[in-house]
């Protein structure tokens, strides 16, 4: 009952960070270890201190398995670098609220505490599992299911909207910011995981390349002051890290189960890890 009682004190403390998703209206109070709008919709607690925000069910492609695996090769180091590089651009890590859009299983917002970043933090997905899983692992922030469509968060409270290869809502991020906030988004560059795309599409050499032209145009569009970084660095993989790998990304969706097999004989020994870390304010 820990972990409901802490996140019912936190809640109790830090309404003013949420709106209900279904009328918008502020949250009122938490009675019962529900949290209760000015409206009477209720969003229960669950036994390890989450809250379900979803107005409907949701289908990812993101199962256990999968984010099983991201946790596993994000213990082991893999978005490290990435991440110190993240820490060093945010504003405001002492107080500020920040909100982690596409949490996953929580490895990046547990890691950003360690190296010292304090204040109130919440981690949000639209994936069930993934927010059980970073609820059954860390206590370095508020976790929650939550999509930005319908969203249980308020306006003008946060100071840095953290966005780490999921996708964007500018039109939400604009509403949720305080003035002066910052967005700070992360994106593949050309080489990112290239060993791997080259394991899994031998043949077809189009699938091997990636450009971020058009993710970056649009984060320009939205921001006065814009900062980019490149950060690329390559990554050692044992055995046990490689499978993890191949589990974790996406890259594998579209590969035939021959190439799957193909690069499970040929395991790597390091991967590539390309980024380009927007950072974009008013």
């Amino acid at each position: 009952m820990k972990k409901i009682d802490s996140a019912a004190q936190f809640l109790t403390e830090q309404m003013d960070l949420f709106q209900c998703p279904v009328c918008r209206q502020a949250f009122q109070q938490v009675e019962n270890r529900s949290l209760r709008c000015e409206s009477g919709h209720l969003f229960d607690l669950s036994k390890k201190g989450t809250l379900y925000f979803l107005l409907k069910g949701s289908k990812n492609e993101y199962d256990k398995e999968m984010l099983t695996a991201r946790f596993q090769i994000a213990q082991a180091g893999l978005f490290d670098p990435l991440l110190d590089s993240v820490y060093q651009h945010i504003q405001n890590k002492e107080t500020g609220h920040l909100l982690d859009v596409g949490c996953g299983e929580g490895s990046q917002l547990d890691y950003l505490t360690k190296l010292g970043l304090k204040g109130q933090k919440i981690g949000f997905d639209i994936s069930k599992d993934a927010i059980q899983l970073a609820a059954s692992h860390f206590t370095s922030a508020f976790w929650c299911v939550a999509d930005l469509a319908q969203s249980p968060f308020a306006t003008s409270q946060y100071d840095t909207i953290l966005n780490i290869f999921s996708p964007s809502n500018y039109q939400e991020f604009e509403r949720l910011l305080k003035p002066g906030g910052q967005v700070l988004k992360v994106v593949p560059e050309k080489d990112y995981l290239m060993e791997l795309r080259a394991l899994f599409y031998r043949d077809q050499k189009e699938r091997q390349d990636y450009s971020n032209e058009l993710v970056i145009k649009k984060f320009k569009e939205h921001f006065s002051s814009i900062e980019t970084k490149r950060v690329r660095y390559q990554f050692p993989l044992t055995d046990d890290a490689f499978k993890d790998l191949m589990k974790m990304t996406p890259l594998s969706w579209g590969a035939s189960e021959a190439a799957k097999q193909y690069a499970m004989e040929h395991p790597l020994s390091y991967i590539t890890v390309d980024v380009c870390l927007l950072i974009g304010s008013d």
